[in-house]
């Protein structure tokens, strides 16, 4: 056939007479003069034909995932996205450093709910020269070398799916895990679109903190056309100074913050005058800034140079803040530019009052509703609405890359009486018979930072319909993991009060903290480390995931789910 496939009748093992052929599907080794699919414990080919079960790929969402020494874990993992979005397609592949390997509990999934698995070797997507497990000593070099692995696996898984027709792909790790961000009464304050009446605007604004002034700083920025610094103070649970808020400095004075994206983007030229040059990639080194210049009419460069322009700003300054794509810009010699407006394909920002409605609209947990049947329920209304002329252009269209804020949940735990139950705060068992709250982090765990805090939960996440990516999007490396794609995620960090859906990021125990062989492992083992990152993330606590497993049990049944999660939580030793 076309991979041919030979079937060793003894043991049902597939051989391929190329390394070629059998890394096209397969994690694969080289035994007995033939490349073979790897195999479990037992000895069983971990077979991943797309026909197993009565899973329709098509029907539901796919993810890419970089393991590493995550067995215990990834059980948890895969039973709730199977539930939730629900996972149909996975293509994985296991770092080099791992010193354990999924391939039992993929099969495990994959016989039992037609889990499509593909697992990459590394030889499937990085060049030679990226191989195998980080050598250095330096902690910052293996960083990078596990964060450029990564990033060139998530555009070749990306590019995968867009290849098999696939459409929403989720980009999280396995300490990660997608859910309906509901309206809660902790939630950060929904932006407003425009000032209120008398309230007047700055515009181009910078938060300063200033340790001098308590939790408080500086706010300078642009008032009616007059650039103004404010003294303003926070208390300690306030959400951070952020667009579409109304603050008062040391003398009580209001004034609004404004979206200064949106606005730029409002203002925007899409494309450059006759005869400008346009520089895209811009990059800033202390007041000096390098692009890529195309169209230059004044020095005649090739198209895609990298080159200085020499503007004269210092970082954060009046003049630089005004700097956006789709603008004109002239430098210190008098010649003016085009700056490529790269938010041409981004998603547009959604308002609050958009937002707002969507939210109210969200399912729990556990419900019969899933992530994929949202997304194309809120498309539908959104294009609807655009059609009869209410609503923005933002609502009319979600993705194709969907940011997701991040909320770290801690250690901090409840503890529970002989019969199931806590009077501490309101703490219930929701693991069904057969299983235990303390296997599961997504029960054991309630405790997290405060929403929208950036320097508890840091960049969000992202899940991305490739079907709407361009093939020629998806070559080389992601930018980064939080914003994969230049030209189609947004540069601006999603609001919490925004989004329709957030990534819950567990830091777990310390025993599963420290378990993994990754590039940070000396940090991993440094427990002052670890309550410290830990200390952020006991602000408040909800039980808006810890649903999900009754409904996985409800739905594939008590025996088979003990089989699925079977081993789940268990941090085995490892050599």
């Amino acid at each position: 056939d076309d991979h041919s496939e030979i079937e060793a009748a003894t043991a049902g093992i597939a051989l391929f007479d190329t390394e070629e052929r059998c890394c096209a599907e397969y994690d694969c080794i080289l035994r007995g003069g033939h490349w073979r699919a790897a195999t479990n414990e037992g000895g069983d080919a971990l077979r991943l034909n797309k026909n197993a079960g009565n899973n329709d790929n098509n029907e539901g969402l796919s993810a890419c995932l970089l393991v590493n020494d995550e067995n215990p874990r990834l059980p948890e993992w895969l039973a709730y996205h199977y539930l939730t979005l629900p996972l149909r397609s996975l293509i994985i592949t296991v770092d080099p450093a791992s010193r354990s390997h999924p391939n039992d509990i993929l099969l495990r999934f994959h016989n039992e709910l037609g889990l499509e698995v593909k697992v990459w070797s590394e030889k499937k997507f990085l060049p030679p020269q990226m191989r195998g497990p980080c050598n250095s000593n330096d902690t910052n070099k293996c960083l990078w070398h596990h964060r450029q692995r990564q990033q060139v696996f998530v555009v070749a898984c990306m590019k995968e799916f867009k290849r098999m027709n696939r459409t929403w792909v989720l980009l999280t790790d396995v300490d990660e895990y997608i859910v309906f961000n509901q309206m809660r009464g902790d939630d950060p304050m929904m932006p407003l679109d425009e000032a209120p009446e008398g309230v007047p605007t700055m515009g181009d604004w910078r938060f300063h903190k200033n340790g001098d002034i308590g939790n408080g700083g500086i706010i300078d920025g642009t008032i009616d056309g007059k650039f103004t610094t404010r003294f303003v103070f926070t208390q300690p649970d306030d959400e951070p100074f952020s667009y579409g808020r109304v603050v008062k400095d040391h003398m009580r004075k209001q004034f609004f913050l404004r979206d200064d994206i949106a606005f730029h983007e409002a203002q925007a030229l899409h494309e450059a005058p006759p005869g400008i040059p346009t520089l895209k990639d811009p990059w800033f080194a202390k007041s000096q800034m390098y692009v890529r210049i195309y169209n230059d009419t004044y020095d005649h460069n090739t198209d895609g140079q990298f080159m200085p322009i020499p503007m004269g700003w210092q970082i954060g300054d009046e003049k630089m803040r005004k700097f956006a794509g789709g603008s004109l810009i002239t430098d210190i010699n008098g010649r003016e530019y085009y700056v490529e407006f790269e938010p041409e394909l981004w998603p547009r920002r959604i308002s609050g009052k958009d937002s707002a409605e969507a939210r109210r609209r969200l399912p729990s947990v556990g419900r019969d509703m899933t992530v994929f049947d949202v997304l194309r329920r809120e498309q539908s209304i959104a294009a609807d609405t655009h059609a009869r002329g209410g609503g923005t252009m933002a609502a009319a269209s979600l993705g194709p890359c969907l940011s997701m804020p991040r909320l770290l949940y801690g250690s901090r735990e409840n503890i529970e009486t002989n019969n199931g139950t806590s009077n501490n705060n309101g703490y219930e068992s929701m693991a069904p018979e057969g299983f235990h709250d303390e296997d599961f982090v997504t029960l054991r765990y309630r405790w997290h930072a405060s929403k929208g805090s950036f320097d508890a939960s840091k960049y969000g996440k992202t899940i991305i319909d490739v079907s709407r990516i361009p093939k020629d999007a998806l070559k080389g490396e992601a930018l980064n993991i939080h914003r994969p794609l230049t030209y189609h995620c947004r540069k601006d960090p999603v609001r919490y009060a925004i989004a329709l859906f957030r990534v819950n990021h567990y830091l777990d125990s310390y025993e599963a903290y420290s378990y993994r062989n990754d590039a940070r492992s000396n940090l991993r083992q440094c427990k002052e480390c670890y309550e410290k990152k830990g200390s952020g993330a006991a602000v408040a606590m909800d039980d808006d995931i810890r649903p999900w497993l009754r409904k996985f049990v409800e739905t594939v049944g008590h025996e088979k789910a003990k089989v699925l999660l079977s081993n789940a939580g268990d941090f085995v030793k490892l050599d």
